[in-house]
């Protein structure tokens, strides 16, 4: 065994950065961390065991502390949580439960300290705002600097390559939510090592959800066999078991030897010499998932340290038969407690594969797995010696630059959340090896033409996981993702003009768009879900997913163009534009003035309807108004509920997400109005001045970030669970820069653009930024002054040109003090390359 796995720290990359605290306490009152450079110094002893850390803002990474002095060996235990009130959670804000991850699964880790110097924990912690040590033993010590170390990017917000702010400072705020969340949520390629570390005595496993073998998914009512030696607390594994993870989870705990043994272990999960058993993702969930029994059965021996065991778990349709060195413990299926309904059930209690992981703080080597059929036929053996594991398990390094759904939770790269994320990036950090390495990571796991799923992309898969397993993991279920990540796919061709990138991946690109044209209903004309998956974003023959289908296709239709395959083109087109159609003639509803959610009940309305009825330029101008105008109807709190058939409830999630969709169509209306609107600006403002604002006006609740859900009263959505840094909430970041600076590109690359800001209907007096492209920023603003007057410059670079506009009409306007003509009350200015441009008009 290495010194290194010995150890609880790592080296250092000269890639990361160290992120410190901003203030901590050891009593009742925050201090500043650090004083002209330097570090606070903090002693804990009997009198003041606890300090507190608050980071300011989000971070992930490792952590760690470096120890000056101590009295004698000390155990400390860390707390890591997004908000400040899981700090009195007995776990966190943890802990995460779906995968492996590539990440630590707990919230809560204990240190063994023994010397001086730096003390590192060997897993990634995901985002965190703040965190607690605690001195569990008696004795002192002195600790001179903790904090992160951290591979994400920590650049300030205003000195990206994007950039936003205007006369509001809030909506500065709200947009700097994007930016910290993408820098969070995306995990640049080789910063994130395996969780597993494979040695010639087996696989040296830490306290972990376990990881699942491929290998076994199709197994059913087998024979698992190892060899397992406990280096601390226990061991842990999986049979029967889904390749995520949910089914029986088995622990094997030491005798607990006073010499080794944490102060803090708690003996009620998992007491010492006894074999505990729980059912579905872990021992105990996270705080909003519901946690089934606990069932646990003595050992008529002690379990020693240090010693190798021999452990056989056998399945049938009354339990699970284990032996430890051969003495047998019955687990009987009647004494489990089945969460129903849990997402991830199998429904099979039988079939399945097996995975291995200890529980909290636990450390054991695994090794000589075997796997037998009930006649006895081995199936499988792998000594678990050999890098392979990695693969199988799906703990791979990570060696893909890919933008998580959050930046603490569950680690999957979710292509729907993306349709967002991409947009963020461009907007803000420019960081195109995030867009180009998450499409990538979907593009390399397409379902093969063998599969039921033929032509889709996997929709979450986990870092870690191999591409050559996808159809295993069978992750496609979400339909309208496979629309966003299309969607994402044309948005990058868009502000890159990658053409090699295209051409790359057309041939998978053209088999997606194949496969989602079998979602339009032959009666209807309308996307249907087929029974391989559902929808998110709204029901079936409903106006969202309709409408989403056909801007999908109207998308693809511009990048089959792109190739030169003008026929493909022209059918995707025509498809789209009958799906348009059809929403026209059977969804619109006078009386509601909104585009109905679905067929079946028309009277319902919905926020994803409306606004992708608008953005798919089904709405005409009319419709559009009357639509934003009939969301009162949805007012629920500091936002908009999803539909009226939701309840009114406190306990409602509120959903940035589709509400992100949401803001962007009025602003788009708005840009597109001659005039101004009352209920543009309303519902603007329930967006940007209630919901996004409770992201950064509640310091109980800020990271930094965009937060998954919040309830109608402000509160994150979802408890201790939500992600508080969610780049699917973060549209506000693109869309004020899109629309209220105003700079879009109207041909791919930014080879043109437009300036064209929405200055009617949003509280702002004044904005100006940056947008960066392939070929320089754009730099741009503008401001209202007194008697109806706008003052707008720009910059655009070399190889551009750029089109300045306003839709109200003018009076008269001039250019570089120059009078100009204004022609039909409108005007246009053409900006070329390399120069800035400075328009004052008078508002007619």
């Amino acid at each position: 065994m290495s010194a290194r796995r010995l150890a609880i720290f790592t080296c250092s990359s000269v890639l990361d950065t160290i992120a410190l605290p901003t203030k901590y306490k050891t009593g009742t009152s925050f201090a500043n961390y650090t004083s002209h450079g330097h570090a606070s110094c903090v002693t804990l002893d009997h009198n003041k065991p606890l300090v507190t850390l608050d980071y300011g803002t989000e971070v992930g990474g490792f952590p760690f502390f470096n120890v000056e002095s101590l009295s004698g060996a000390v155990q400390i235990e860390a707390k890591y949580t997004e908000t400040e009130a899981g700090l009195d959670a007995p776990f966190g804000d943890g802990p995460w439960t779906f995968s492996n991850g590539l990440s630590n699964t707990f919230r809560v880790e204990t240190f063994n300290v023994t010397s001086t110097g730096r003390v590192e924990s060997f897993f990634i912690q995901g985002g965190l705002r703040w965190q607690t040590l605690w001195l569990l033993t008696e004795g002192s010590v002195r600790i001179c600097q903790a904090g992160i170390r951290s591979g994400n990017d920590r650049t300030p917000v205003d000195e990206l390559p994007g950039f936003f702010e205007s006369s509001n400072d809030l909506y500065n705020e709200i947009w700097a939510l994007g930016p910290r969340t993408v820098q969070q949520a995306c995990i640049a390629a080789d910063t994130a090592p395996s969780t597993w570390e494979v040695t010639t005595d087996g696989v040296y496993l830490r306290g972990q959800q376990p990881a699942q073998s491929v290998i076994g998914a199709s197994f059913a009512n087998y024979t698992l066999t190892f060899h397992t030696k406990i280096v601390r607390g226990g061991t842990g594994w999986k049979v029967a078991a889904e390749v995520g993870g949910f089914g029986p989870y088995f622990v094997l705990t030491s005798e607990y030897p006073p010499g080794s043994s944490f102060a803090n272990t708690n003996r009620t999960i998992v007491p010492p010499n006894t074999l505990t058993v729980g059912y579905g993702w872990n021992l105990v969930n996270q705080t909003s998932l519901t946690t089934g029994k606990i069932n646990h059965y003595s050992l008529p021996f002690d379990i020693q340290e240090g010693h190798w065991y021999e452990i056989s778990t056998t399945i049938n349709a009354t339990g699970y038969g284990v032996a430890v060195n051969g003495t047998d413990i019955f687990v009987a299926v009647n004494d489990l407690q089945i969460v129903s309904g849990t997402t991830g059930s199998s429904g099979s209690l039988t079939g399945g594969t097996w995975g291995f992981g200890p529980y909290q703080d636990q450390i054991a080597l695994v090794k000589d797995v075997e796997v037998h059929a009930q006649n006895g036929t081995r199936l499988y053996r792998n000594p678990m010696t050999s890098s392979s594991v990695l693969e199988e398990f799906g703990v791979m390094a990570g060696n893909h630059s890919v933008c998580l759904d959050g930046a603490k939770r569950d680690r999957l790269v979710w292509s729907g959340d993306f349709v967002h994320t991409y947009r963020v990036i461009q907007s803000s950090t420019g960081r195109s090896d995030f867009v180009t390495g998450s499409l990538e990571y979907w593009l390399d796991r397409q379902a093969p033409d063998s599969s039921a799923y033929h032509g889709y992309f996997s929709m979450s898969p986990a870092m870690g996981q191999s591409a050559e397993y996808v159809t295993t993991y069978n992750a496609f279920g979400l339909l309208d993702y496979q629309l966003f990540f299309l969607n994402a796919f044309a948005g990058y061709y868009r502000n890159s003009a990658d053409k090699g990138f295209v051409l790359k991946h057309w041939k998978q690109i053209k088999n997606g768009v194949e496969a989602v044209r079998s979602l339009i209903d032959e009666q209807s004309g309308l996307a249907v879900a087929t029974d391989i998956g559902a929808f998110f974003s709204g029901p079936s023959n409903g106006t969202a997913v309709s409408a989403v289908l056909a801007h999908t296709l109207s998308e693809m239709a511009n990048i089959a163009t792109v190739v030169g395959e003008t026929d493909v083109a022209s059918t995707w087109a025509r498809l789209a534009d009958s799906i348009k159609d059809a929403i026209r003639d059977q969804l619109w509803n006078s009386h509601l003035g909104a585009y109905a959610a679905d067929l079946s009940d028309r009277t319902e309305q919905s926020i994803t309807g409306s606004a992708w009825a608008i953005l798919s330029g089904v709405s005409n101008t009319t419709q559009a108004e009357s639509s934003i105008a009939a969301l009162s109807s949805l007012r629920l709190g500091i936002g908009y509920k999803t539909s009226t058939s939701v309840s009114n409830a406190s306990t409602t999630d509120l959903a940035p997400f589709l509400s992100g969709f949401l803001l962007e169509a009025i602003l788009q209306a708005s840009r597109n109005s001659p005039s101004a609107s009352h209920a543009r600006a309303t519902a603007i403002s329930v967006l940007l001045d209630q919901l996004w604002a409770a992201m950064v006006t509640q310091d109980e609740y800020y990271t930094g970030g965009a937060w998954e859900y919040v309830y109608p009263d402000g509160r994150p959505g979802l408890d201790l669970y939500t992600s508080h840094a969610h780049p699917w909430a973060a549209a506000p970041t693109y869309v004020l820069t899109e629309y209220v600076l105003g700079i879009q590109a109207t041909a791919a690359g930014f080879s043109e653009w437009a300036f064209r800001p929405a200055i009617l209907d949003v509280n702002v007096s004044w904005a100006r930024g940056r947008v960066p492209t392939p070929h320089g920023p754009i730099r741009a603003s503008w401001q209202l002054g007194q008697n109806d007057t706008v003052q707008l410059r720009v910059c655009g670079p070399s190889h551009t040109t750029g089109i300045v506009s306003l839709p109200f009409a003018v009076e008269s306007y001039t250019v570089h003090g120059e009078d100009r003509t204004a022609v039909g009350d409108q005007f246009e200015v053409t900006v070329s390359g390399g120069s800035c441009t400075n328009v004052h008009i008078v508002k007619k």
